[in-house]
This record gives structure tokens, sequence and C-alpha cells, in this order.
């Protein structure tokens, strides 16, 4: 952005130990080590006593703390420190987690989400705005670079997500269920601490209060058309895709008896088909992201969705699941490139956060609906191909609306 550039070139940027420092923090906090406890979560859950409705209850509680404080944490983080912002992160998610690995009943793991979502709220859009704008500092064209960097990310998260997988599967079959959720809590506070002393803030933009920053990602949100096509994505696959992944892990385990070992195998074969679209896409992102592959990500949901309603085998519920995956590997880098571009450094969180906040909103909505009326897993899954069809409505009537523009979306990020 032009404003930004114009601010930074008044301050002292990043040295490059500072810049290659960040970018090495970036990618390796990006290895999620959540996913170790993947493969054992929804095991916990079922031995505990849960039912599906109350699984997807304790996502609709974790959802909560977003819907209350995402978008004022992202503009605090625009306000205060990005850096700050991401290391809470890891803190109050790592507790999150902890109890998860001393919990045994709705109650306490009610809680762990809670604490679980208040921590993520922190972390939407953080480390990417603070990126981007060491980008700003270092490069001439940050788009092309931070395409390719979030893709790399991506597909290093994905790849290692795979061997978290297996090895969280391993660990629980050879030791005790809840070991692997132990040792995510410990990889949550190893990053909180590389964070703390390791990145450097870049100069930048600040907003002037916490307010501001929420005002000016609003304002983005209403004008610019390639951030409500943006979010129209986002919403498919935070919403819809997430009702589908939930629905095969409970088919998976109650139909089909996977154990945690094969869970592992299963999740690991997920991560590396995400991971393999990510990195798909390194050199093309300013060619893709365009109307027709955004519009095809929303339907690559809906086929991953009616696919799973209508599956009946174990091998059919993986390779239809892998249609979801595709697409899980895709819409970061494709939208997050469109995104940084089209926004200034005073809302790059506040706006992550705003687009998160309406995806959280909605998955809450339907994820109480669902256990409201006490719906089958066949039901849920009939919600979220109804959601994606009106996804894919909307999306169409918002590029029907504004056909004529001067510049295809691909434009803003080359």
């Amino acid at each position: 952005m032009l404003s930004d550039r114009n601010h930074l070139e008044q301050h002292e940027g990043l040295s490059q130990e500072q810049f290659d420092r960040n970018i090495r923090i970036f990618q390796i906090t990006g290895i999620d080590v959540t996913v170790l406890l993947v493969p054992v979560l929804a095991l916990v859950w079922i031995q505990a006593g849960l039912t599906f409705s109350e699984i997807l209850v304790l996502q609709g509680i974790f959802m909560i703390p977003i819907l209350l404080l995402e978008v004022p944490s992202g503009s605090f983080a625009d306000y205060w420190s990005r850096k700050g912002c991401t290391a809470l992160f890891h803190l109050i998610f790592g507790a999150g987690i902890f109890l998860y690995a001393i919990g045994d009943t709705f109650l306490m793991f009610a809680f762990a989400e809670l604490l679980a979502g208040i921590g993520i709220t922190f972390k939407t859009g953080s480390d990417t705005a603070l990126i981007y704008d060491s980008l700003l500092t270092r490069e001439n064209n940050p788009n092309g670079y931070f395409g390719k960097l979030v893709s790399n990310r991506m597909t290093l998260m994905f790849g290692a997500s795979a061997v978290g997988a297996v090895l969280g599967g391993i660990v629980a079959t050879l030791t005790i269920l809840k070991l692997p959720i132990f040792l995510t809590f410990l990889g949550h506070m190893g990053f909180a601490l590389m964070v703390t002393f390791g990145y450097t803030e870049p100069p930048r933009i600040q907003a002037k209060s916490p307010k501001a920053a929420i005002k000016t990602a609003i304002n983005s949100l209403t004008v610019k058309k390639e951030l409500q096509l943006v979010l129209i994505v986002m919403i498919a696959g935070m919403v819809f895709s997430s009702i589908g992944f939930w629905a095969s892990q409970h088919a998976f385990i109650n139909d089909y008896a996977v154990n945690a070992l094969g869970m592992g195998f299963i999740i690991a074969l997920f991560n590396l088909t995400a991971g393999v679209s990510s990195l798909a896409l390194r050199t093309k992102i300013s060619q893709l992201a365009n109307f027709p592959i955004l519009f095809l990500l929303i339907l690559i949901d809906g086929i991953y969705l009616f696919g799973l309603m209508a599956g009946s085998s174990l091998l059919g519920m993986v390779f239809l699941s892998l249609f979801g995956q595709i697409t899980r590997g895709s819409r970061t880098p494709l939208t997050q490139a469109i995104v940084q571009d089209q926004i200034t450094s005073m809302e790059r969180a506040t706006f992550s956060s705003l687009i998160s906040l309406v995806g959280s909103a909605l998955y809450f909505v339907f994820s109480t609906m669902i256990n409201f009326f006490a719906l089958s897993r066949r039901n849920a899954l009939i919600i979220g191909v109804m959601g994606i069809i009106v996804c894919i409505l909307v999306y169409l009537i918002l590029n029907f609306k504004r056909i004529h523009l001067k510049k295809p979306i691909s434009s803003v990020i080359q």
C-alpha cells in the first residue's frame, strides 16, 4: 500500500538479521503442534460419554469468546503489539490444552474450550500482519513474496502435521491416550518463549485507537468487492466444511471402529493432501487469485459435504474427505494474498479478526441449532450442503452486481 510505503520511508527498517529471524520464527511457529491431539481428541470425548451433539456444543463454546473478543483483540494488536498478542495466544491456548490433559468431564472440556477460544482471538491476523509489515521494510514488491511465504508455511505446517498426526496416534497407542495432549501443551509453551524473545516488531502505521482500527476494517469490508468475495470463501470453509470434518471423524470412530493409530494415519493423509494443494500454488498465486478459482473452492467444499452425506464405506468417506483438504490447503494462500494487498497496516490484524468473527458467529449458530434440535450427523451434513448452496448464490450475486470491474481480482496481487 502506498500510504504504508510513504510512512516506512521515514523510519529505519529491520536489519537483515531481524528480518531473517522474523521469517524463520513465522515458519517454525506455523507448525501446528495441536495436530498431535487430533487423532485422540474424538476418542477422549467418546470415552468421556459425550454424544455427537455435545461434541458440537463444545465447538460452539469455543466460539463464544471468539464472538466477544475476536475483533477487539485484533484491534488491540494493531494498536498495541502483534508480537505481544501472538505470545498471548500460545500462553492462553496452551492453558486450555492443559485442562484437556487433566480433565475427563464435559464441564472441564467446556472450560478448556473457553480458554482455547480466548487464546485464539489473540492470534488471528497478528503474525501475518507482523510478517507483511516486515516485508514492506525490505521488499519492493511484497505481495508475490508474501504469497510464496504463506504457501511455504502452509506446506511445512501440513507436512509436519501429517507426521504429528501419525506420531500422536502411535504415542497414544503405545503409552496413554492423553500423552499427545500433554505434548501439545509443552509445544505451545515453547512457541510462546520463541515469539517473546525472537520476533522484532517492524515499523508500521499504528492505529490511533482500537476503535479506529475496527472502524477502518469495517469500512474496507463494506466498500471493497474483493474483500467481500474473500469473506464468502472463508465462510464456506470455516463454517460448513468444518461441520463435515467433525462429522467424518464421528463416522470413522462410531461406524467403522477406527482407533487412535488409524485416526493418526487418516489425519496424516488429510494433511499431506492439504500440503500438496498448498505447494502446488507456490509460484502461481498471482495467476490463481481470481474469481473462477475462488468460486471453485466453494464448489469443491460442496462436493465434499454432499459426498459425505451419501458416503457408505470407510474408503469412500476417506476419499471424499480429501476434497475438503484440497480447499483447506488452497484457501489461505489465495485469500491472504488478496487481503493483505487491499488493506493498510493500521487494520491488518483487525480485518482478519473481522473475517474470523463472521465465520465463528455463523458456526456457533449452526452448531447450537444442531444440538438444540438433536439433529443426526446426516441432517447436520444436509445443513452444510444447504449453506454451501447459499454461499454459491451470494458469491454469484456479488459478482453479477459489479461484473464490469476495471481490474480482475488477480491484478491486485501482481
